[in-house]
């Protein structure tokens, strides 16, 4: 592991080297006539004043919301992505990740540190087994005249959760302050240790903007992923949604300021052909980069998923949603390349598959380090309409990881026919270049 404060935001008008002058600055905004300027050039001058206020502000008074003027950058490597997942499942922080989709990767592996001796070997023994069938599975998909990035995407899905990885994240105090807190208690220590770096060097920097560090039972509970009892009957289920109704309603009463009942009485009335033209003119000039007016955000789709670790590698950067995840079991499955299948691997694939699960099967609590990039979770999964734009022109895209788009495909056909209207401009960017 290997984790280094890359940079922070100081004022650059009255220099220092922390942001807490800023936090301080900002603070005092609401209490304070004087212009910010000036208040920013005094908290530079009194760091120590600055950080008295801090703590005051953010402990006594509980306005923690100042924390968040003083910003992050930290260069994480050497980490597993089992642990990557914790990490990135905050969402109030940005990360950009290494990825093996399109990285030709080594023998970089993880080794939990409560692993003995014994337990040592076999999972050195195991995940070397499984990185030389990813370099195998590759060398023949190449061969075979699969293009280098798609042999590479498709052989990853034997490599074990344990592969190492490397992101930088971006993140404001607040956020970091109740990650540290969350992750000081995870089950694993490999995350624990992680937790305890970044606060070794955020303290460094600006000691007043972290004060709540002590876990939660709340904190505790969110490690308590859902087991699994039988595989569902489907990949991909939509529990729940609203109708155009919900983005109907609420366009009637933008467009004439009724209020909601009255707009939803007047959207019931109106025929198809005026339905459809209060939607397209909402939607006009509408580009493939835009975000939906807010209106969208009030749709509201549920669905539950069943899908790989690598798909949910893809999913998982929508963080604009609800997730609640469960843990990753066998009992679910496998997600099988059709490449590796159409090349005749799969024999060896799933003897891969099965040599990983027996050895997971013997680290007990640590078992998902061992399984792979193919293994499932179920995911029960809340998007409003504005995130289901965004996520339909990503992952529908010709561009988008197969495995992903199947799932997103499934997910969009379903809510269009639940929604026409509300979904009527949705797909992919390479698919959605003329919108009217």
């Amino acid at each position: 592991m290997n984790i280094q404060l890359a940079g922070y935001n100081t004022d650059i008008q009255n220099g220092g080297n922390t942001p807490e002058t800023l936090s301080a600055a900002y603070a005092r905004i609401s209490r304070d006539p004087r212009p910010i300027n000036v208040l920013r050039k005094e908290a530079a001058a009194e760091v120590e004043k600055a950080r008295a206020s801090n703590r005051c502000i953010i402990f006594d008074y509980g306005h923690g919301s100042v924390a968040e003027h003083a910003v992050f950058n930290f260069d994480i490597l050497d980490i597993s992505r089992l642990a990557a997942e914790e990490l990135q499942s905050f969402r109030l922080a940005s990360f950009t990740e290494k990825s093996q989709r399109y990285i030709r990767i080594g023998e970089d592996l993880v080794l939990p540190p409560e692993l003995n001796r014994d337990e040592n070997e076999n999972y050195r023994e195991c995940a070397s087994k499984l990185f030389q069938l990813y370099n195998k599975i590759y060398e023949n998909l190449r061969s075979g005249g699969l293009k280098k990035e798609r042999a590479k995407e498709d052989a990853r899905y034997v490599l074990p959760l344990a592969t190492s990885c490397q992101m930088g994240m971006t993140v404001n105090a607040r956020e970091l302050e109740l990650m540290v807190r969350r992750l000081s208690c995870h089950p694993f220590r490999e995350v624990r240790m992680i937790a305890v770096r970044l606060l070794e060097l955020v303290m460094e920097a600006a000691p007043s903007l972290f004060l709540f560090l002590e876990p939660t039972a709340m904190d505790s509970f969110a490690h308590s992923l859902s087991p699994v009892e039988s595989p569902p009957p489907e990949n991909v289920m939509l529990l729940d949604c609203d109708d155009d109704a919900k983005a109907g309603s609420l366009l009637v009463q933008w467009s004439r300021g009724s209020s909601l009942d009255s707009a939803a009485v007047a959207w019931s009335e109106l025929d198809v052909q005026s339905r459809e033209e209060l939607f397209k003119d909402a939607l006009c000039g509408l580009g493939i980069h835009d975000s939906l007016p807010r209106i969208w955000e009030f749709f509201r789709a549920e669905f539950q998923l069943v899908l790989s670790a690598t798909a949910y590698a893809q999913l998982k950067r929508h963080r604009i949603c609800s997730r609640l995840v469960s843990v990753y079991d066998p009992i679910l499955g496998v997600t099988v390349p059709t490449s590796i299948s159409n090349a005749g691997l799969e024999d060896d694939f799933m003897k891969g598959i099965l040599s990983a699960e027996r050895t997971a099967g013997s680290l007990e609590k640590l078992y998902p380090y061992m399984l792979t990039n193919a293994h499932r979770r179920r995911v029960v999964l809340s998007m409003n309409g504005r995130e289901l734009y965004h996520f339909s022109r990503l992952r529908e895209d010709a561009h988008a990881q197969w495995d992903i788009r199947e799932i997103a495909c499934i997910m969009m056909t379903s809510l269009r026919e639940r929604a026409p209207l509300t979904f009527m401009l949705t797909g992919g960017k390479s698919e959605v270049s003329d919108l009217f």
